[in-house]
């Protein structure tokens, strides 16, 4: 596999490489995120695309209550994912689960969170992804977003690069809403930070 590639999918001595660089590139992003939201009420978490799962890491010892599952398509990114997360892994409170946000293997209602950081680009039909994401989701539960880029004016010339080489997606914020009111979200908040090009969306199930 190539070097875009890797970014897509990292798998193998490369993708392994590439995921600890992606860890430590994302743990300042995380820390800033982790600022503005709150994990209280946080206790049985899926993480879509959860790499080689640094922002797990960081996620979880937040929420040191919650129980986590980490989903990926790469079997080598969930054995990285339980080595980063040895911990909570020792504890009986991760599970890892090979698959695709595209169908996602649980029942509905199961988590009540949905986790997504550095992924969504990569989804192949985001607005359904984003439904399946749902449907796992327990009224009153939340999808939470974590991201360096959207599509603003700023950005544009990296982003075209980036899409160029990694044939990733970038949506506007406004975009992202619309989107995930589409998938059945509501209440839909987003922060961002303007001099890195962070973002963190929270948006809730309804219900109770």
């Amino acid at each position: 596999m190539n070097f875009h590639s890797q970014v897509r999918r990292p798998a193998g001595v490369q993708g392994i490489m590439m995921a600890r660089r992606m860890n430590a590139n994302h743990r300042g992003m995380m820390e800033w995120a982790l600022e503005h939201l709150d994990v209280s009420s946080i206790s049985n978490v899926l993480d879509v695309g959860c790499g080689g799962g640094g922002p797990m890491s960081q996620l979880s010892r937040k929420a040191s209550h919650a129980r986590f599952t980490g989903l990926d398509l790469s079997g080598d990114m969930l054995r990285m994912t339980g080595k980063v997360n040895a911990s909570v892994l020792k504890k009986g409170m991760l599970d890892r689960v090979r698959g695709s946000v595209s169908s996602l293997p649980f029942r509905d209602g199961s988590f009540d969170t949905v986790f997504a950081c550095e992924t969504t680009y990569f989804w192949p039909d985001l607005r359904e992804n984003l439904r399946e994401c749902r449907r796992v989701l327990a009224d009153g539960g939340r999808m939470i977003l974590v991201q360096e880029a959207w599509d603003s004016p700023k950005w544009r010339e990296r982003n075209e690069s980036w899409q160029k080489g990694f044939k990733m997606r970038f949506c506007s914020l406004e975009e992202y809403g619309s989107l995930l009111g589409e998938a059945g979200f509501a209440d839909v908040s987003t922060v961002t930070e303007e001099e890195q090009g962070w973002f963190v969306t929270v948006a809730g199930t309804g219900g109770n």
